[in-house]
């Protein structure tokens, strides 16, 4: 009989619950950018800054039209809301 066996390494479980509330324009940002951009262990010093750097600015880019986009939503129900209310 044959056994043949794989080994495998599954990559870091990220969790980020809220409670009574949903999840805001920073949190989701972090999320993104655990996806986005990885910054090794032995990433040699300039490089590591320089990386950092990229990634504190996107970031706030990031964080910037995440806020954007929750705006645009709350416009939107609210038109929504309001064609509603004429209707009836």
């Amino acid at each position: 009989m044959s056994l043949d066996v794989f080994k495998g390494e599954v990559g870091h479980a990220y969790v980020c619950a809220t409670q009574n509330r949903g999840h805001n324009a920073e949190e989701l940002a972090d999320m993104a950018l655990n996806k986005i951009v990885y910054i090794g262990d032995n990433v040699p010093d300039p490089i590591k800054e320089q990386a950092l750097a990229y990634r504190e600015n996107l970031r706030d880019v990031l964080v910037f039209y995440m806020r954007q986009a929750m705006l645009s939503e709350r416009t939107t129900m609210r038109a929504e809301i309001m064609a509603e209310i004429k209707e009836n």
